[in-house]
């Protein structure tokens, strides 16, 4: 007797017209009323079986169940809108917590942006916890994307034919796996297990995996996906211009996971060393390569764009970080941080003017991605949206923490994004407005994907991808960098020459890998810009670049005095998880100035002095991954 998952009912069409695999609520409607853990005898069944549940290392990870006959009739009807399904999935996946959690936390933690906003100070900008910001990530993993996913992979397995749709049942994984690697930084420990294989677990009673685990199984998902799809196949299913990331490039989206694989792995280079060098080695040496140029940038693009670009016309308020600065009155101000490397990483870039007097000027010098993306200070709403900024002002950062009167609205004292407001007009691509409402948002680019490669040949690992010394690398990221925002490569080539690093020797010459990874890491934090996630992650990961401290801290002790904001802490609606309640651990370890398992030391010590980085250390700190 074959012991199977209860599978749903249908709803009644009376009650509620749709497959009820088009509901975006956290769980599916029967699991209200019923135990979706019980378990019957399906023996005579004729539904339709997934892959066979066996000994394999996916055999957890696989949708390893049977639907019945009916069921299975209902995730067919969703096959009609599975393209529409997808398209949600990629835009509001990453896009949809940005201005109230990601912009509010992780930017402002990354060192990228500094609060300007009076009524935000003491929140979670400053270390204090505002459940209604901090848990929207965690509310649209599970509420939202994890419905879609499981509305998607049934659809795309639960057919009459489901190796038709073989390739984007996989992409579809690994871009919930980039989703989950999100949620997992920013929280740590986590449930996965039983979402991954489009389960529906118990209400109140969903059970963690430790981060080690979330790691293995998101590995694990990679390279099932990326072994079993089949780009020569070109008569699979394909949303096509749904597909709002590649727009159906299959071959694409195989470079986004291994470059994805590789982040991964170097995240976890200080906890594992071991894992790490396999995980990176095995996405190196992958036929189908890493990412090649800026056309392989894993981004999406926003509803406001124009048809032609893959947009609708309309939608949501984008760009993200342009509403920030413009919609909500510049909260979003460059921080004291990124001023200061804009001004001293290189001694060259480009020339700009401040007016003094009548006929008077003073030319200055500074990072040309700098003039792409910020205006000066004291821009008003009239000036912005022109696109007008005073030549008598210069580029001013916020110190991140700061109070009242700096941080006044009376008078906008700071630079913000380089943007207009959201118009007819703004669906355009005007380089004038870079973060204008209709600016693709890179999430992961092929300037960060060569600086991985840059750390990678530091650490001594090998692979068919890797080609070039670890310096090349370094350099060739700075000039991928450069040429998305569309700097001339001239301009490039006297920013590299100017390269501060190169005053007393070249640290990529010597034995001080420190001194290397410090350059490759502050390089690869100033091109990932505005990507607050991956800024604060890396950040935490190798406490590089050298930030400073931040002005205040409104935790309450939660972190230490001196310390840095470590994650976030679990919604305050995980109380009424039961597994939650019940293991200490997870309770324990819910503070934000808790360091998640791969973030193995404190950049400050207890007085709050920057430690000196050992980001090649011995395997003191190796944890295995099951």
């Amino acid at each position: 007797m074959k012991i199977i998952i209860k599978p749903k009912k249908l709803i009644s069409a009376i009650l509620l017209p749709v497959s009820l695999l088009t509901i975006h609520s956290c769980y599916d409607f029967d699991a209200l009323r019923e135990d979706p853990y019980a378990l019957i005898d399906h023996s005579n069944s004729t539904g339709t079986d997934t892959e066979t549940e066996d000994d394999t290392k996916y055999a957890d990870i696989n949708l390893s169940f049977k639907v019945s006959k009916e069921d299975s009739v209902a995730y067919r009807t969703d096959l009609a809108g599975a393209a529409s399904t997808f398209r949600s999935f990629l835009y509001d996946g990453y896009y949809n917590d940005y201005q109230i959690t990601t912009n509010l936390s992780h930017d402002i933690y990354a060192g990228y942006v500094a609060n300007n906003q009076p009524k935000h100070a003491k929140k979670s900008p400053d270390y204090g916890y505002a459940d209604g910001w901090s848990a929207t990530r965690w509310r649209h993993f599970y509420d939202d994307r994890s419905s879609e996913y499981r509305t998607l992979l049934r659809a795309f397995k639960f057919n009459n034919n489901p190796d038709q749709y073989r390739n984007y049942f996989y992409i579809t994984r690994i871009y919930y796996t980039f989703l989950a690697l999100a949620n997992t930084d920013t929280y740590g420990a986590m449930p996965l297990k039983e979402y991954v294989s489009a389960r529906v677990p118990e209400t109140n009673n969903v059970a963690y995996d430790t981060q080690a685990d979330v790691y293995d199984i998101m590995f694990r998902i990679l390279e099932q996906a990326v072994d079993s799809i089949r780009p020569e196949e070109t008569e699979q299913w394909s949303p096509t211009t749904d597909d709002i990331c590649y727009f159906g490039d299959v071959n694409k989206w195989l470079r986004f996971a291994n470059t994805l694989r590789l982040r991964m792995a170097l995240r976890i280079s200080n906890v594992d060393p071991e894992r790490a060098k396999q995980e990176g080695e095995a996405a190196l040496n992958n036929p189908y390569g890493l990412m090649t140029s800026n056309d392989d940038n894993m981004q999406t693009v926003p509803r406001y764009a124009p048809t032609a670009m893959g947009g609708i016309d309309a939608g949501g308020d984008e760009n993200a970080l342009a509403m920030c600065s413009v919609a909500y009155g510049g909260e979003s101000v460059m921080s004291w941080d990124l001023e200061q490397f804009y001004r001293n990483l290189s001694s060259s870039g480009m020339e700009y003017q401040i007016k003094t007097g009548r006929n008077g000027s003073i030319t200055k010098i500074i990072d040309p991605r700098c003039l792409v993306c910020w205006y000066r200070a004291n821009m008003t709403s009239s000036t912005i949206a022109v696109g007008e900024e005073s030549l008598r002002e210069d580029f001013v950062g916020c110190k991140r923490g700061a109070q009242e009167p700096d941080i006044s609205m009376s008078v906008l004292n700071y630079s913000i994004t380089r943007t207009q407001p959201k118009s007819i007009d703004g669906k355009g691509l005007n380089p004038l407005f870079w973060f204008n409402y209709a600016r693709p948002t890179v999430w992961l680019g092929y300037s960060e994907s060569l600086f991985l490669k840059a750390e990678a040949a530091l650490r001594g690992w090998r692979g068919a991808d890797l080609t070039m010394s670890t310096e090349d690398y370094f350099l060739a990221g700075i000039r991928a960098s450069m040429d998305y925002y569309q700097i001339a490569s001239s301009t490039t080539e006297s920013y590299i020459n100017g390269l501060a690093i190169y005053e007393e020797g070249n640290p990529f010459s010597g034995s001080d890998k420190e001194a290397a990874l410090e350059a490759i890491i502050t390089q690869k934090w100033m091109a990932v810009f505005p990507n607050g996630s991956e800024g604060w992650a890396e950040f935490r990961r190798t406490d590089y670049p050298a930030l400073a401290n931040q002005l205040a801290n409104e935790s309450g002790g939660d972190v230490p005095a001196g310390k840095n904001i470590k994650r976030l802490l679990y919604p305050n609606s995980e109380n009424n998880n039961r597994y939650f309640a019940e293991h200490s651990e997870l309770q324990k370890a819910n503070t934000q100035g808790t360091r998640l398992w791969w973030d193995v030391a404190d950049t400050n010590d207890n007085e709050g002095k920057r430690l000196k980085p050992n980001n090649f250390r011995n395997n003191t700190f190796k944890r295995s991954i099951k």
